[in-house]
């Protein structure tokens, strides 16, 4: 006599299969809707942190021009030779600036920076009306080595810290300079302004330079 066996999977271990695949795929479906999230976050802040940058662009360049102003065509004009905080000058880089060139001043978050930056100058930020940004900015003159005593000279300052003037050539075919007739360029000054550009109420913070002479 043949026997005919016949292999029957049993119901509940199938359903076992079935739930663990099931969960599985759950589990897949959830770090994609994880990653796809955080993709999202990621470039709405990278956008958002575009168009706060365009948007201070205007604001940064008044204060570039306010400075530029105060340095050289005020009436009397800044004297370059010492610190004046009512124009947020410095007459020498100030210390601790961060690795990208921010001064110590303002560094930081805004509640710690604000009211540090409010104790040592005397001029109030500016507030764009229409952005909302609120400006902060440094005039430093491009000299690491400060005066060794007062009363300071412009000679003293111009030897520390200015850079050389260009060379003329004579005017004479002899290529010598006739003494009284030479034409002798002064040293040139180079002043850093770092501006920094804060929309209240956010984390958004955002930095400018520019060199002038």
């Amino acid at each position: 006599m043949t026997r005919h066996l016949q292999n029957h999977s049993l119901p509940g271990h199938q359903r076992g299969v079935v739930m663990f695949v099931a969960l599985i795929a759950m589990l897949l479906l959830s770090l994609a809707g994880i990653a796809l999230m955080r993709s999202v976050d990621t470039s709405l802040g990278v956008a958002g942190n575009l168009g706060f940058r365009h948007a201070s662009i205007a604001p940064v360049n008044r204060a570039i021009e306010e400075s530029i102003q105060d340095v050289f065509k005020n009436v009397p004009p800044v004297v370059t030779i010492a610190d004046d905080l009512a124009h947020n000058y410095y007459a020498t880089l100030q210390p601790g600036e961060s690795k990208s060139g921010v001064p110590a001043l303002l560094q930081g978050d805004y509640a710690t920076m604000a009211p540090i930056y409010g104790a040592k100058v005397t001029k109030a930020p500016w507030s764009d009306p229409i952005s909302g940004t609120e400006l902060r900015w440094v005039v430093e003159r491009m000299c690491n080595e400060p005066a060794a005593a007062p009363p300071v000279t412009e000679a003293e300052i111009i030897a520390r810290c200015d850079i050389l003037p260009p060379k003329v050539p004579s005017a004479g075919t002899d290529n010598k300079c006739v003494v009284g007739q030479c034409l002798k360029l002064p040293p040139i000054p180079v002043y850093r302004i770092t501006v920094r550009a804060d929309i209240l109420n956010t984390n958004a913070v955002s930095y400018a330079q520019a060199f002038v002479k």
